[in-house]
């Protein structure tokens, strides 16, 4: 076995170093190559270390294709039309999956004129608009017989960011653990592009028997899940988010499919990263819609279903650009999203931008305002990141225009609250037990301004 894995590692290596050289470099955080090159979608794990749990067969063939469940990715150019995305009916808006509020209407600043979407239920497509730096990503998008665009959901992730939520910004993507469908995509442009692997690890998703269920059933990067069907349980070990990989010892020679083949290559250097639950299916990969792609054999595709395993650690990564990658530590905590309401001042009050991750305000002209947020939306969105007791926490501002803003923590009748803080200014906190967090916000007389805000858990010690 340790022979067989030393001679499979060797193989993919030398395959793949010998295109290393013969094929020019497409940018990363582009239309076709997206996200950093530090983002996991773009790195590939060093050491990994396997579970012994196999994912379950199911009546049907696992899959590897595009098709009704897919997505299009359609580039977006600045002379596009902007579009309005309309609610589908029976619903009174269009749901911004990072501000948690709907809208009448959503507009989407440049539409491509070739944009379809998916004909499965799902009704997934995704725009790439690069002036912008996001892709657009929707829920159940179609148009309605008065030729309207509709959808139940928009959301955005930044095109040169992680390509995953984060506990601020936690749904970025129509996938149901958060990612937008680019994400992991096999591209039109790389189907057939004659090198060996993908440079990405690929987005699956898997049947509920593959499925952990409970309070774990998702993991990071995820940072959501399907929700739960009582009459249809998960019952398998793998949660959302996971990455799982063929082995080093898997034996690629049994591999006979040259695309099955190539996706084989990529599984055992990058892997694939479980984004969403299917119907009977073992496990689907998925494939650009209008990619020359076909089906693989089903007898080789069980034997890839047969050697995937979860990845439960490894010893760190490799980016995009050969380096080690630096792990994300102290991420933000904390959004701004939820209902303000204005307790001083006249005027219109600062509201959240999905797009700044910060509240704005115009130009106030008669005396000061100060608003509260008592919502507690902007905290604990994703498992696992509430602020917990005894931990300690900074509350970091960046501010323009003389904004200030307060975070008070509250347990019971007992507030605990902070100064007002200024641009470039924090304050060090211990979280009270059981507590909840609202927010003070205050702008003085003058022109526009802007207030963004960091929560961030500070290591033991510090």
């Amino acid at each position: 076995m340790k022979l067989l894995a030393a001679v499979g590692t060797l193989a993919l290596a030398s395959v793949t170093q010998a295109y290393a050289q013969t094929v020019p470099t497409v940018p990363f955080g582009t239309y076709q190559k997206p996200f950093a090159a530090d983002s996991l979608w773009n790195s590939y794990p060093v050491n990994p270390v396997f579970d012994t749990w196999v994912i379950p067969a199911t009546t049907w063939n696992p899959a590897i294709q595009g098709g009704d469940y897919s997505s299009g990715i359609f580039e977006a150019k600045a002379s596009d039309a902007p579009m309005l995305i309309y609610p589908v009916a029976g619903r009174s808006g269009v749901v911004d999956t990072d501000t948690e509020m709907s809208t009448p209407t959503y507009t989407i600043p440049h539409w491509p004129a070739n944009t379809v979407p998916a004909k499965g239920s799902d009704g997934h497509a995704d725009i790439v608009d690069a002036g912008l730096n996001r892709i657009y990503s929707f829920s159940n998008l179609k148009k309605n017989t008065e030729g309207k665009w509709t959808a139940t959901r928009v959301s955005w992730t930044p095109l040169n960011g992680t390509g995953w939520g984060d506990p601020a910004h936690h749904y970025q993507g129509a996938r149901a653990a958060g990612p937008a469908p680019t994400g992991g995509m096999i591209r039109i442009a790389e189907a057939n592009d004659g090198k060996p692997l993908f440079e990405h690890a690929l987005s699956m998703s898997l049947d509920f028997t593959g499925l952990l269920a409970g309070a774990d059933r998702y993991t990071y990067p995820a940072t959501a899940a399907d929700t739960p069907i009582p009459d249809k349980p998960n019952t398998g070990r793998i949660p959302e988010g996971a990455r799982v990989m063929l082995p080093p010892d898997f034996d690629l020679s049994k591999i006979t499919d040259a695309r099955l083949l190539k996706v084989a290559r990529t599984l055992m250097k990058y892997g694939a990263y479980v984004v969403d639950r299917n119907y009977n299916t073992p496990f689907a990969i998925y494939v650009e819609i209008g990619a020359d792609w076909s089906a693989s054999p089903p007898a080789q595709l069980d034997l890839v279903r047969k050697g995937l395993r979860r990845v439960l650690g490894q010893s760190g990564h490799i980016d995009g650009n050969g380096l080690p990658r630096v792990p994300e530590s102290r991420v933000n905590l904390l959004s701004l999203r939820g209902a303000w309401t204005l307790i001083d001042g006249v005027g219109s009050q600062g509201v959240y931008d999905t797009f700044s991750q910060s509240l704005v305000w115009g130009t106030t002209t008669t005396r000061p305002m100060t608003q509260i947020n008592y919502s507690n939306w902007g905290l604990g969105r994703v498992a696992n990141k509430y602020p917990t007791a005894p931990k300690r926490y900074k509350l970091s501002v960046e501010s323009t225009g003389g904004t200030t803003m307060s975070m008070t923590m509250q347990v019971g009748t007992v507030k605990t609250t902070t100064a007002q803080l200024g641009n470039g200014q924090s304050e060090t906190v211990q979280w009270p037990d059981k507590a909840t967090a609202f927010f003070t916000a205050k702008k003085p007389v003058g022109g526009p301004a802007s207030l963004k805000a960091r929560l961030i858990e500070l290591p033991a010690g510090e």
